[in-house]
């Protein structure tokens, strides 16, 4: 029988930051875990992040960011728009019926990353992800 278990992630965008690339940092709740579904929450689904409690990436900046995923090696999703990622709707964020279906894939974190167009226009704030999986 699958338990299916839900996990929250962050990527923290310091105060200053001029960079266009994010990486995920090691998940080791998450390795070996079979990856149902991922969501990204907006500013406008929370106003503070679950782990540590700070600003969520502005609405803005998340329709310029892209996710890359690899599984061991291999990139598997390259640079996918991380707004193809949000379900909650609301009257100003742009959302999706469903989440992509993620297929049971084994995700390399720390190879994994967000780039951007440019540079955030706010920074100091983190990318708020959820985790759907079982193991």
């Amino acid at each position: 029988m699958r338990i299916k278990r839900y996990q929250a992630v962050e990527i923290n965008v310091p105060s200053g930051s001029t960079l266009t690339f994010f990486s995920f940092t090691d998940q080791p709740q998450l390795r070996n875990a079979k990856i149902q579904g991922i969501q990204v929450y907006t500013p406008t689904a929370i106003t503070k992040t679950p782990l540590s409690g700070a600003t969520p990436v502005t609405l803005a900046d998340l329709k310029q960011s892209f996710l890359t995923l690899y599984q061991g090696d291999l990139q598997i999703i390259y640079r996918l728009p991380l707004l193809a990622f949000n379900n909650i709707q609301d009257l100003t964020s742009p959302s999706v019926w469903e989440l992509p279906e993620m297929n049971d894939i084994d995700i390399s974190w720390t190879k994994s990353s967000i780039t951007t167009a440019a540079a955030l226009a706010t920074t100091g704030v983190t990318y708020s992800f959820g985790i759907y999986y079982y193991l």
